[in-house]
């Protein structure tokens, strides 16, 4: 008699069927499921938004949200697999169920829910994987659109640009790194 493999992570198709509950994405951290909330109607409209600058500025292709598997274990399951609220890169993103490699770019739209330890791990996640660029949006109290542009430095995240409300968010290009990207915070909600 012998003995299969063990999985070490969740298989890819495994993951695209697992239900989740309503209002809940799941995914998988260590091999394991977690179950994650997902923000409301003005989080939703915020990403595709963001989606939208980002490939009409970089004409790239992005996807909101997006399956990222970041680790694989060695006979193919995710051992780590976070679903960003923008993925950014190309091509493949079309064509893909779960994104293999590291994206141009990556959104998170943090919700009140969100706690400062799910932010951190998702951080440190993104960085070790070699992400470049690590856009944070959320509504500040007054009702704002606040946005954080952070590159990837290897050690750690260094915040470039931050904006809020009617202020223009201006990045510019660093070449090899990413492309110049503007917008006015508050111009994502079309208010």
């Amino acid at each position: 008699m012998s003995l299969g493999v063990p999985q070490l992570g969740v298989p890819v198709d495994v993951w695209l069927t697992a239900p989740a509950g309503s209002g809940e994405v799941l995914e998988v951290v260590d091999g394991a499921f977690v179950t994650k909330r997902i923000g409301g109607n003005p989080h939703h409209y915020l990403a595709v938004s963001l989606l939208l600058e980002f490939e009409r500025q970089w004409g790239a292709v992005a996807t909101a949200p997006g399956n990222w598997a970041i680790e694989l274990a060695p006979d193919g399951s995710v051992v780590r697999g976070r679903v960003p609220d923008v993925l950014v890169d190309g091509d493949e993103l079309r064509t893909v169920d779960v994104y293999v490699g590291v994206p141009a770019a990556a959104v998170e739209v943090w919700s009140p829910g969100n706690t400062l330890r799910e932010m951190n791990e998702k951080r440190g996640e993104y960085r070790a994987a070699g992400l470049p660029v690590l856009l944070e949006a959320f509504l500040s109290d007054s009702g704002d659109v606040h946005l954080d542009w952070m590159v990837n430095l290897g050690r750690h995240w260094s915040t470039v640009a931050t904006s809020e409300g009617d202020t223009v968010l201006d990045v510019p290009a660093r070449p090899g790194v990413h492309e110049a990207f503007s917008v006015v915070p508050n111009s994502l909600l079309r208010r």
